[in-house]
């Protein structure tokens, strides 16, 4: 029987009465063992589950809501499929006779409601700490179709390491939170404003906040869905003057003092995109020119060389020395053909081979004078020289059967840090942190996070195959 009175109709007192405190206790003896008491509202208790898992439980009185609790409890539900470093995991929810609940993870720390009523407002430095963290964890939430909803300052706990978790996810509706089923990522990303104002002002003054803030708040803010950032993230990033309007910027990148903000995600500009990198992409080609035009005339004076006619070559029996023997007495020695250049070793394999016939030893005569050639009449012969060279290739390694199994499955990294930054996986781009499920070949790599500004952090890691790897306790620090 529903414990809500009918439409329309007026109820003794003692009927719409809310059940306390000590109900809810009592009802909920049957899934948690209750340890103290958080906060009455909504009701919240420090509790262990059957696994002995430390969780913190909510509970609304359940005759607040007409349609059926497994309805009201299905974005909760939802939520347990979040697994996020910044978001305070979901474990379960459920009803009783008068209450419907839910079990998050217990984070030891302060809201940051409880912050900013100790400190009254923050630096821009600090807010951006928190904000980027929780960006990130509302980023990961969109992008797998689920959305807050109800994002205040009592749902985002900070502990002790200035590391934050998100709390509250899919309980807009439990909460009262939600104004006209406004449950989207435009809802978040207002909300997520609404807080970093309060944070930078105390929310009682609008005024000294930077231009770039302020322009970011207002986009943010919009009730036009064009005038919003794409995302959460991309107002996060708007909010940091140290990226050149959103362009990180590295050794090899000189930043921009006045180019204006893009209202862009994080990106690392290649040379394409870069003055100072195509500069020196131009003069790479030169040199790259020059050493290529010296090989060219190496390779014209070793043709050169080698087209003078001379004296065949003595027969050798297979495995001999690479050194010719000397010739026998009756023989004349032949006379030098001139001086040897330097690419001597790779004379033997470009000579012709000789033909069948008498051995003659050539007559000695002078060197002749190299006859003045036209640098073009070489162009196309250095062909010639690779083919010779290819003759003899190196032998090649036996070929490794790869058998499909276990021993070939690539590993999954997930990757954060305290603030955000670029990661590199053996000095390949993959992205911004958080990164969840990165799949990596097995195997040693090189991981590397990096942020204008910070000190870089970086290690090897040992990936095995199917493994996951979970490194998010990375902390950037200031230079």
């Amino acid at each position: 029987m529903s414990n809500t009175p009918a439409a329309g109709l007026t109820a003794p007192d003692d009927a719409v009465a809310l059940p306390t405190e000590l109900d809810a206790r009592r009802e909920l003896a049957r899934e948690f063992q209750i340890e103290r008491l958080l906060g009455q509202s909504p009701i919240l208790y420090l509790a262990r589950d059957a696994e002995d898992r430390l969780l913190a439980v909510k509970v609304v009185p359940r005759a607040r809501f007409e349609r059926p609790a497994e309805e009201v409890l299905k974005p909760v539900t939802a939520a347990t499929r979040l697994d996020h470093p910044h978001i305070a995991r979901v474990h379960s929810s459920g009803a009783t006779d008068s209450f419907l609940w839910y079990a998050t993870q217990y984070v030891e720390g302060r809201t940051l409601a409880s912050l900013l009523r100790t400190v009254g407002s923050m630096e821009l430095a600090v807010c951006l700490r928190i904000f980027e963290q929780v960006a990130s964890a509302l980023d990961y939430a969109h992008r797998l179709g689920i959305f807050h909803g109800a994002l205040t300052a009592e749902c985002i706990v900070v502990d002790s390491n200035e590391w934050v978790l998100v709390g509250d996810f899919g309980t807009a509706e439990l909460l009262e939170s939600v104004e006209s089923g406004d449950v989207t990522p435009a809802a978040d990303q207002r909300a997520l404003a609404l807080l970093v104002h309060q944070c930078l002002t105390g929310g009682d003054r609008s005024g000294g906040l930077p231009l770039h803030v302020s322009q970011a708040l207002r986009r943010a803010m919009s009730t036009r869905t064009a005038d919003r950032f794409p995302s959460v993230l991309d107002f996060v990033v708007a909010l940091d003057d140290r990226g050149g309007g959103g362009v990180r910027v590295t050794p090899d990148v000189v930043r921009l003092e006045a180019r204006p903000p893009t209202w862009r995600p994080l990106v690392i500009p290649d040379a394409d995109q870069d003055p100072v990198a195509a500069t020196r992409r131009v003069g790479g080609r030169v040199l790259a020119a020059v050493a290529l035009l010296g090989v060219f005339a190496v390779v014209a004076a070793w043709i050169t060389w080698s087209s003078a006619p001379t004296a065949p070559p003595s027969r050798a029996a297979p495995g001999a020395p690479a050194t010719p023997p000397s010739p026998p007495p009756a023989s004349p020695a032949p006379a030098p053909l001139g001086p040897v250049p330097a690419a001597s070793p790779m004379k033997p394999s470009a000579r012709p081979k000789s033909v069948a016939g008498p051995i003659v030893p050539a007559a000695p005569r002078p060197a002749p004078a190299p006859a003045p050639r036209r640098p073009t009449a070489r162009i196309s012969t250095p062909a010639r020289a690779p083919a010779a060279v290819r003759a003899t290739p190196p032998p090649s390694p036996a070929p490794t059967a790869v058998v499909p199994g276990r021993h070939t499955e690539p590993g999954l990294l997930s990757i954060n840090a305290i603030p955000w930054g670029s990661v590199y996986v053996d000095g390949r781009p993959v992205g911004n942190t958080p990164q969840l499920d990165l799949p990596v070949p097995p195997g040693q790599h090189r991981l590397r996070v990096e942020r204008q500004g910070y000190r870089p952090y970086e290690r090897m890691i040992d990936v095995a195959p199917g493994q996951r790897l979970r490194i998010t306790d990375i902390t950037l620090t200031e230079r």
